[in-house]
Parts: structure tokens; sequence; C-alpha cells
């Protein structure tokens, strides 16, 4: 594309989103022409005066200027993906790729990639990365001198190769070193157990993502669960990250008899509400665990469950993302992701930011690799061990609640 045309497509963009500031009655045409002014300086001085103008590439020069407006939000889930990285994502919601099993964001305080949840089972999960760990280095190079999604294709990559990453961890003075080798990550997002009591069977699900098949796997789990008797269920939302919120939404339904799931609030005040549909499974006592690295559709699940009093929660606050973001493609094949919405609970809350408090409150464990989690993770019916604190406190929990 030629220098000229290129500045005119920018103008015109520009233009576009001028106006559409000025419907939306935000700010006045001055103010915007009078914001952009630098902004069209920097661009015509790069372009003519640059020593090395005839090796510039456009393209990288938008999608810098791109990222970083976002970034200037100061909002950790708004951001920009180029065209490259639209393609990356495609590959991760395939349900099939190399890497180290970690959903992340981009931490603005710190100029760095931020952990939200490690995927259970994989290397990140094995190695004792933590929901809310701040990655500052991937393979010795400042994480902060490169765009957000180049930061996550470094952390993807063949499987069988290494990467290695410093982490900046709460409560720890220095930077931890993690040399992790990547897999081909698969992603079953439920799977379920059971366990034998002095009360009768508990049923135990475990889901680890709100993905396309959630729904539809979470139903075979308990069409299983509920058909060999159970006296209650534990539902296991540790280190989930979340994922699309019509998932949450049908999972809270099998657990819901009827009403409000979730309500969202856009910019302008406007409410909408998702109500349930129907709930075909008995109803017995539930307990949910949760953690830091349980955020977005699985506090959405949790809310719910909490506000009706449908279950205890046991575990740690949970992360707090309650924002909707939604994906506005852009004409060079990029993509922007931009928080439009909140989330609130049926009762109102909203958590962003603030998490959801559990009603029984359970330690995080001290050590920083699961030496005893060398597991299949991608069966879905599994052994669970049962000298995990979390899961003998929620059993406990439940037993209670049995009469």
């Amino acid at each position: 594309m030629k220098r000229n045309s290129l500045i005119f497509v920018i103008v015109m963009a520009i233009s576009v989103i001028v106006a559409s500031l000025i419907l939306s009655a935000a700010v006045t045409t001055k103010d915007v022409n009078k914001a952009l002014e630098p902004f069209y300086q920097t661009l015509s001085y790069i372009l003519n005066t640059y020593y090395q103008k005839d090796d510039i590439n456009l393209n990288k020069l938008m999608d810098s200027a791109i990222d970083g407006l976002v970034k200037g939000l100061g909002d950790d889930f708004s951001y920009y993906e180029n065209p490259e990285g639209v393609e990356e994502k495609q590959i991760e919601m395939e349900g099939e790729y190399g890497g180290l099993g970690i959903e992340v964001t981009y931490d603005s305080e710190y100029k760095a990639v931020k952990v939200v949840s490690p995927m259970y089972g994989t290397p990140a999960w094995r190695a004792g990365l933590k929901a809310g760990d701040r990655i500052v280095s991937i393979d010795d190079q400042p994480v902060s001198e490169m765009e957000y999604m180049e930061a996550v294709r470094k952390l993807r990559g063949k499987p069988g190769t290494t990467v290695r990453i410093k982490i900046l961890r709460e409560g720890v003075d220095t930077l931890l070193t993690f040399e992790l080798i990547r897999e081909k990550i698969q992603i079953i997002p439920v799977k379920h157990a059971f366990i034998e009591t002095s009360k009768g069977r508990i049923g135990y699900t475990l889901i680890t993502r709100f993905g396309a098949k959630t729904s539809e796997e979470m139903a075979e789990a308990l069409n299983d669960i509920f058909a060999r008797g159970v006296k209650g269920l534990i539902l296991d939302l540790r280190d989930n990250p979340g994922g699309y919120l019509n998932s949450a939404i049908e999972v809270a339904s099998y657990f819901i008899d009827k009403g409000v799931v979730v309500k969202t609030k856009n910019a302008y005040g406007i409410e909408e509400v998702y109500e349930s549909k129907g709930n075909n499974y008995p109803n017995v006592p539930i307990v949910v665990l949760v953690n830091k690295g349980s955020a977005s559709a699985s506090e959405i699940l949790t809310g719910a469950l909490k506000d009706y009093e449908i279950a205890k929660i046991v575990g740690e606050k949970t992360f707090g993302k309650g924002s909707v973001q939604t994906g506005f493609p852009l004409s060079n094949g990029g993509t922007l992701y931009l928080t439009t919405a909140h989330y609130m609970t049926p009762s109102g809350k909203d958590i962003h930011k603030i998490g959801i408090e559990p009603d029984v409150y359970v330690e995080e464990a001290t050590t920083t690799k699961r030496e005893s989690a060398a597991v299949d993770y991608t069966k879905k019916i599994i052994d669970i061990d049962m000298s995990d604190p979390y899961l003998v406190k929620g059993l406990e929990v439940l037993l209670g609640m049995i009469k």
C-alpha cells in the first residue's frame, strides 16, 4: 500500500470515529481534532524525515499505534489483535495448539502478561503457575518491549520446545524463573468422578473452561452422575478462566429452576437479562470450589448459585473479571476487543475487579510445583486426589448439608 493511500485510509477511519463520537455526544469535533494533531504530526515526521524511511513497515507502524491506543484505556481486558494474532486465536479456539496451557490478559500497570489461570494438567499448571502471576520476560526478552499478542505468540510454539519465563508474583521479593516444555494443549472442558462417603455417593465435576461444547459435555457428565444415584454434588471451577456467556447460562440452567442467571449493563446503562432455560436434574446439595483463577463465565455460574443459595462456595475469592468484551473486525484483518459491558449477578452485584467471596475459605497451598499432577488431562472420567485441601473442606461442607 502506498504511503498516501495509507494516510488517506487512516484519515477516513478517524473521520468515521469522530462522527460516531459526535453522535454519541461524548466529545466535540474540536476536542477530537485537537487530540489527533500530535498523531498526524508524528506520522508525518516518521514518513518524511526518519533516516530509514524507505524501510518503514507501515502495517507494523499502524499495529503499534492501535495497540498503544487501546492500552491507553488502562483496561487490562481490552486489547488489539493484529491479523497474525487473529489467526493464532483461531488455532486456539479449535481446541488444540502447542503451548503452556495458560489463559492470560495484559497488565497495563506492569506492562506484563498476567496469568488469569493455568489450565488443569497442562505444563503451566504442573509447574505451579498461579492466577495473578505476571510474566515479565520471555526467553530473556522483556515483555514491556513487546506488543501484547507478540508476547502471547512467543509463549506458544511447537510441542517439545522449551520456553524460559520470568514471573513477578505477589508476596515474593525476587523474580521466579520457569523453564517449561510446550505441549499440544487439548482442551477437555468437563471431567467427572465419584466419591464414596458414609452418607452415600457424591458426584464430582471439574469444568476447565466454558467453550462451545461445555454445556453438552456437562449434560453427559450429569446424566452419568445422577444415573448412579448421588446425595450431593461438588462443582470444581478452580483455575477456570471462563469462556462463552451462552455456555455459562446453559450450565447454570441445569441447577436453577427459573429466574435470572446473569445481567449485563452497557456504557449507556442499558441492561440485558438472561434467564434460566429450565432445570431437568434433581435438586441436591451442591458445593462449588473456586480460587483466584476462577474468572468470567465461571464467576457467572458461581454468582448465580450463590445468590439463589443453591450452593455453598468454598475456596478463595475469585478473580473478578466481570466485564464483557466485544470483537470489532478492522479493515486490516485485525480485531479490536473492547470492553462494552459488565456482568452482574442475579441480585445486581457488579463483581468486576472485586470477585466473589466464598462462604468457607481455604488457604491456597504454598507449594510451587504440583508433583502429584502427572495425569492424563485428556480423560473425561478421572481419579481425584482426596488429600487436596479444597476437596477435603468442600466434602466436609457438603456432608454437613446432607440431611
